[in-house]
């Protein structure tokens, strides 16, 4: 059987629109920032099965069935791994790996070398402080804590001293690969000269290429590495793995510029984004509704700029349903986010994106535009216009919406503008669920969240171990499931069990999670670990548990019922602290 590469499923996935996909078989109600509807792999009266377009899984609150859209396919359709992987391909309008083992596989030895190459990039400053690059860099305003943040280095017309690095621990075929040297009959060149470096991370922080701009006079001004089986410009964005995590801002900020997103960052404004030289597309907006759902795109006013943003609103449309919101903004001619910020501080950038456009007022503005409001001949060339965007509107609220703002505008009935409007659909009311899971049930949820987001913050090689030795059916799936997020994996996301631990919504600090962890592996272990006993007695013996540990064990041997003999000795050995 043909091996799909393990790279090709997890990128597939992260592109499907869950909500879209699961739509074309189910009756899905917004609730929330949730969608729901009557599970169709159980009879129930209340709909519990639940969407999460931001995670993008579901899961059945009656039946516990979850997971995310293959295991829905495979489920639903009663389609084998490989042909809900086909099945969703097809879908998706992508096309399957042609051989039994794709050469791209694995592309970890290719994120190393991109890895080593920016850190080499990056150093250039580090030993050439006066240089024209980094004089560069102070006169546009970037500090030195912005270059180390986003890594930003300098390529050298001459990078032999690189090259040699690389080869000693890499083969030449990996770092033909991953496009930062070429080959031609004199040798291997590097891809990049005499350019400011700009390292361009993947959601998960992994380098997969570089945008680089030209010191001079040197054509072209801007060059991005080449598309890759690893590096989509389509589907990529410039500061997205940082912006995503941003607590600051309930939106995203779109930019055209690498220098925009890290002067923005460099001022408080870490929300930004931007394209990779170049158009938007629908998966770089699905992308970002996945974590926020409000999008700002900042254009300049040129009618080049203006062009843009009507590009940028028909990619919207389709996408911009429900609770999803899409602005434009708009900066002064021969301005950009990064002069402005420099110019007129934080709080006036923050200021004017405060008064963004909606689509609506967009729409408007920019189809009146060069036309005359008292001729009827422009309005209906207006209006003819609307239609057309119309037809691409699917939420009924924004076809009402863009609707009644037309008629007030033009003064005419909205009737008159457009008949036979879809109906705007009324949510059901849906009673609320509860969850019958049991104390340890709720525990492994837990710990399967906390490491989710707090991966970096939490120590677990301890718990691991004991997972490891365990034979117990539960902690043997736990174990799997956190090693593949601990290992950046995709495989947990397929786990019903991983889909109900994403349903857990708490605002918690990284302090808060280590204590969280460190409670719920602990009750874990006192259930299921027979040697876990006699090793706390050993840590309470050399006074090695914290105080909120300490108490936390207090209480939970003292409200056991039935204690051992081991048990009792260990509350001893707390109290005696």
């Amino acid at each position: 059987m043909a091996r799909i590469p393990r790279d090709f499923i997890d990128r597939l996935v992260d592109d499907s629109d869950i909500v879209s996909v699961l739509g074309q078989y189910l009756n899905l109600t917004k609730k929330s920032s949730n969608y729901v509807t009557n599970c169709p792999f159980h009879e129930e009266k209340t709909a519990s099965f639940t969407v999460s377009p931001q995670k993008s899984i579901y899961h059945c609150f009656g039946c516990k069935k979850g997971g995310n859209v293959l295991t829905f396919l495979q489920d639903y359709d009663g389609l084998t791994f490989l042909e809900a992987v086909e099945k969703l391909a097809e879908i998706n309008g992508v096309q399957m790996p042609q051989s039994s083992k794709n050469e791209y596989d694995n592309f970890s030895s290719i994120y190393a070398i991109n890895k080593m190459v920016a850190e080499y990039y990056y150093s250039f400053f580090m030993n050439n402080p006066s240089s024209e690059a980094a004089n560069y860099l102070k006169e546009r305003g970037i500090e030195g804590k912005t270059v180390k943040d986003f890594l930003i280095g300098f390529s050298e017309n001459n990078q032999t001293q690189l090259l040699n690095a690389l080869l000693k621990q890499f083969s030449e075929k990996d770092i033909l690969t991953s496009g930062t040297f070429l080959k031609n009959d004199k040798g291997i060149f590097p891809f990049f000269r005499n350019r400011i470096m700009f390292p361009i991370n993947n959601i998960k922080g992994n380098i997969i290429g570089f945008g680089g701009r030209a010191l001079g006079d040197q054509l072209p001004k801007y060059l991005n590495s080449k598309d890759s089986p690893f590096f989509r410009k389509s589907r990529e964005l410039y500061g997205f793995d940082k912006a995503r995590s941003c607590k600051g801002f309930d939106y995203f900020f779109v930019t055209e510029g690498y220098m925009d997103v890290d002067m923005l960052h460099q001022h408080g404004v870490d929300c930004a984004v931007a394209s990779l030289g170049t158009s938007f597309t629908n998966q770089h907006l699905n992308n970002l509704f996945r974590y926020k759902n409000k999008v700002i795109f900042c254009f300049d006013s040129d009618e080049a700029g203006l062009k843009a943003a009507w590009r940028a609103l028909n990619i919207s449309l389709s996408l911009a349903i429900d609770d999803k919101t899409i602005r434009f903004m708009f900066l002064p001619e021969g301005e950009d986010p990064d002069s402005f910020i420099n110019a007129n501080g934080r709080k006036a950038l923050l200021d004017r994106i405060e008064r963004s456009m909606d689509i609506e007022t967009f729409v408007f503005q920019f189809l009146k535009r060069k036309r005359d409001l008292e001729s009827s001949e422009d309005i209906r060339i207006i209006l003819f216009e609307l239609k057309k965007i119309l037809s691409s509107v699917r939420s009924d609220f924004l076809k009402e919406t863009l609707l009644a703002k037309f008629a007030k505008e033009l003064n005419i009935n909205k009737e008159t503008i457009l008949r036979n409007q879809a109906n705007v659909k009324k949510e059901p009311k849906v009673e609320k669920t509860h969850s019958n899971d049991t104390s340890h049930e709720k525990n492994i949820l837990l710990l399967i969240y906390l490491l989710d987001l707090f991966k970096q913050d939490l120590k677990s090689d301890d718990f691991m171990s004991f997972l490891s030795t365990s034979d117990n059916e539960d902690m043997q799936n736990l174990m799997a499931i956190l090693q593949s997020i601990s290992n950046d994996g995709g495989e947990h996301k397929e786990n019903s069990t991983y889909a109900s631990a994403m349903m857990i919504s708490l605002k918690i600090t990284a302090d808060d999670a280590r204590e969280e962890f460190e409670r719920a592996s602990d009750e874990l272990r006192l259930k299921f670990d027979q040697g876990f006993l006699t090793y706390l007695a050993e840590l309470a013996n050399k006074k090695q548990l914290s105080q909120p540990r300490k108490e936390r064990l207090q209480k939970l041997l003292n409200l056991k019922e039935n204690t051992s003999d081991q048990e009792q000795q260990l509350i001893q050995l707390l109290n005696a602290y």
